[in-house]
């Protein structure tokens, strides 16, 4: 099982990054800049056309890191609400926003799993979250994530998934290319599937963020993954 305390210190080093790699480096983790440049827009072309974007919308995105992704909702919904537990991360982020002049942005630094709030958000993105998470986190946050989407709303996991009969675990390994040692427990489809399911969720679509033979497939036991749900229940 991989130690919390480790991954949430990876985090925390991963701000002293800012200058050294790409903006969109830092939480992304592709510091190559020709596969950076390529992943970021084959993921926009993939998840954009999936979520119900719209000036009336709003959108909470849970372990936001620095905002990658919550930059480029924020010119098409409302609101965005970033809530990331790494205070580093969250601190560059805000900073971000202010440059940016996306007024519509807000950072929260919390944990996924211990957010909590009276809002109902019409768009959820969980994205890179559940590989970090030990399983009693991953139970905590299930609890709560049915009361953060607003009836009639989506939900879309984006997260790393095992393509091997069980889980992929990595604990506290040295990684030759971040140069950093890394934690993650990548679980598999079916795991997804039937812990959204329990929480009241029912999946609409799911498939690979890239397509086999791609370069940004860099590991046999991984791939990329997307989950689009919905409440079971209307």
């Amino acid at each position: 099982m991989i130690d919390a305390d480790k991954v949430k210190r990876f985090w925390d080093a991963r701000g002293q990054k800012l200058g050294e790699v790409a903006f969109e480096s830092i939480a992304n983790l592709e510091e190559d800049a020709a596969l950076l440049a390529l992943k970021v827009k084959l993921e926009q072309e993939r998840v954009l056309p999936l979520l119900p974007l719209s000036p009336q919308a709003s959108l909470l995105d849970l372990g936001a890191g620095v905002g990658q992704w919550s930059f480029r909702f924020a010119p098409l919904v409302r609101r965005v609400l970033a809530v990331e537990y790494s205070a580093p991360l969250a601190e560059i982020g805000r900073r971000e926003a202010a440059q940016r002049g996306a007024t519509n942005v807000e950072f929260v630094t919390s944990s996924a799993e211990a957010f909590t709030t009276e809002e109902r958000f019409d768009i959820v993105f969980v994205s890179g979250l559940f590989v970090y998470l030990t399983d009693a986190q991953c139970e905590r946050l299930m609890r709560n994530l049915p009361d953060l989407l607003a009836p009639g709303g989506t939900l879309l996991l984006r997260d790393g998934t095992s393509i091997l009969p069980g889980r992929h675990e990595i604990n506290h390994r040295f990684s030759e290319r971040l140069k950093e040692y890394y934690s993650a427990t990548y679980r598999t489809r079916g795991e997804y599937v039937e812990a959204f399911a329990r929480a009241g969720f029912a999946l609409q679509e799911s498939g690979q963020m890239f397509e086999e033979g791609s370069p940004l497939n860099k590991y046999p036991e991984t791939r990329l993954c997307y989950y689009v749900f919905r409440h079971a229940r209307p």
